[in-house]
Formats: structure tokens, C-alpha cells, sequence
């Protein structure tokens, strides 16, 4: 993906999307008989250089508490965004565990994509809320069931949570990293002798923080000690 200036010729096999400033984010939900229940609302990180990547390449998300200042107007884009997962719920037909992926402008969930499967933020549902996902996912597509969860309510009660995935800067062989094993905030984890190359995924971090701005510097940090790592 890369920005098109008009004029310029448009390769074979290539679509244009219209650019929008604003955050990117995601709601997660359950579907059933037309309805959807949220799980919960998350900044979308895209393109950060601190977990050694660019552009508009995913490198993780932070589920965000109640009026976190990351999204302007929380309340009002929660609400929005819920409102869209029950009409993409009832105009597609979706069951299970679905993600939308949005643009937040104003308070305005601008939909980019509806993922109709298990989505990346899903892990951090189960990690904040203590929620597993998938028997919620296996109960509404056998039985039509919408699970009874209050995301409003889970919202309010829990600090920010986050992942991250880890880009080798360079080209790299990883050494012992048997001990990262025993670390909770560390997944992914690459075996010891491993080769990999500048720009794929070295392992996933995750923490927590008071909200999406203390939780995304204590991923840096956490990304930094990968990198100081691998360095040795």
C-alpha cells in the first residue's frame, strides 16, 4: 500500500482507497440472529517505528478503558462503533466473532474493512476481561446464542492493555531465547538459532498502563529489551 498522486498510472491489479486523517481502530463483537454484542474498542498501531516498522503495516493494538483521551469524543465514537457492528451484524448476516476496522474522526467510525473471523485484539479481550472468546464464538454459531456481557461495564473497570509485534530492524540470528519462554509478556516466541530477516516479525510484547498512552510506551520499552536482545 503507498499513497497515489493523481495523474500517475495505476498498476494492474490495483484499487484506490480515499485517504482519511484520524486514529485507526477496531471494535470486536459477537453476532447472532442479526444482533451483535461488543467486546471491545481498540487503537489500531500502524506503521510505528518503535516495533521497527512503517507505512500502513499492522504492529498491534491497546484495548482503551472508557474516555480514553487516544480516541476524541470515546463516548460517542463507542457508541457509533456499536451501532455499525449491529447494522454490518444484521445487513451480512454475521455470526461469531467478527472485527471492523475503522478511521475515528470527530467521534465518526469511518469502517475500512469488516473482518468476519477471529480478529488480532481479540487476545486482549481474554487478557483485560478475563473473557474467553472462543466457547462465545462456538455458542452463537450452534445455537444462535449472543453472550450476556457488558462491555460498558467492563470498560470502566480496567486499565489500558496492549500488544505489539516486534520487526527485526536488521537481519538476524537469535540466540538463547529459551528464557523469554517463562516471561508472560512476551509471545511468539523465536527459537534459538533462528534466521530472520530485516522486516518479518521477531515475537509479540504485551503490557498494560493507566491508559493508551502509558500502555504504548511500556510497549517501546518491552521492544527495546527484544531488540537489545537479539543484538547480543
Amino acid at each position: 500500500m503507498k499513497p497515489w498522486k493523481p495523474g500517475r498510472r495505476l498498476p494492474r491489479g490495483s484499487y484506490l482507497q480515499q485517504y482519511m486523517d484520524g486514529v485507526p481502530g477496531s471494535i470486536v463483537f459477537v453476532a447472532a440472529a442479526g444482533r451483535a454484542v461488543p467486546l471491545g474498542l481498540s487503537w489500531q498501531l500502524v506503521g510505528h517505528a518503535g516495533f521497527g516498522t512503517s507505512g500502513y503495516r499492522y504492529c498491534g493494538n491497546i484495548l482503551t478503558s472508557a474516555g480514553d483521551p487516544v480516541f476524541a469524543h470515546d463516548a460517542a465514537l463507542f457508541d457509533a462503533a456499536c451501532a455499525l457492528a449491529d447494522v454490518v451484524s444484521e445487513e451480512f448476516g454475521l455470526v461469531g466473532v467478527n472485527g471492523i476496522d475503522f478511521i475515528a474522526r470527530d467521534g465518526v467510525p469511518w469502517a475500512i474493512e469488516v473482518n468476519p473471523r477471529w480478529s488480532a485484539s481479540m487476545e486482549l479481550v481474554e487478557r483485560a476481561y478475563g473473557v474467553s472468546v472462543f466457547p462465545l464464538h462456538a455458542q452463537a454459531c450452534a445455537s444462535g446464542r449472543r453472550p450476556d456481557f457488558d462491555v460498558r461495564d467492563a470498560r470502566r473497570r480496567v486499565r489500558a492493555s496492549g500488544k505489539a509485534v516486534v520487526f527485526a530492524r536488521t537481519d538476524v540470528v537469535c540466540g538463547a531465547t529459551e528464557a523469554w519462554l517463562a516471561d508472560p509478556n512476551v509471545r511468539d516466541v523465536p527459537h534459538r538459532g533462528e534466521a530472520i530477516p530485516a522486516g518479518r516479525p521477531v515475537c509479540t510484547v504485551f503490557a498494560e498502563g493507566a491508559d493508551a498512552a502509558e500502555c504504548y510506551g511500556a510497549l517501546v520499552k518491552r521492544a527495546e529489551w527484544v531488540y537489545r536482545e537479539i543484538g547480543k
